[in-house]
């Protein structure tokens, strides 16, 4: 998360009593951000609509909609060529080794 230089057993502390939130909302489309929220890209990403925990309960079965939707992996030359859904097995995520020629 940051250095830890300088840090020592004993040290004060402060609770802030909630867990490392990350900005969310279009704002952040398109920046790149380190694990507690702060932007690497650039100073300012605009406002941002709201800040989730990045611990957080699972959405209820019955708020799940099944739907087909595309996995989009950012790479255009994959996306475009081998299109793939998000139910989907793909080659390119699968481990060295773990899918069996046909």
């Amino acid at each position: 998360m940051k250095p830890t230089d300088g840090l020592v057993r004993g040290a004060v502390v402060h609770q802030s009593g909630r867990g490392i939130t990350v900005p969310v909302g279009d704002a952040v489309l398109g920046h790149v951000f380190n694990v507690i929220g702060e932007s690497l890209d650039t100073d300012d990403i605009g406002p941002v609509d709201d800040h989730w925990e990045i611990h957080r309960s699972a959405p209820a079965f019955d708020a799940l909609e099944p739907s087909r939707t595309m996995f989009e992996t950012g790479i255009k030359v994959i996306d475009l060529l081998t299109p793939t859904s998000k139910v989907a097995r793909s080659g390119s995520s699968a481990a060295p080794g773990s899918v069996r020629p046909s």
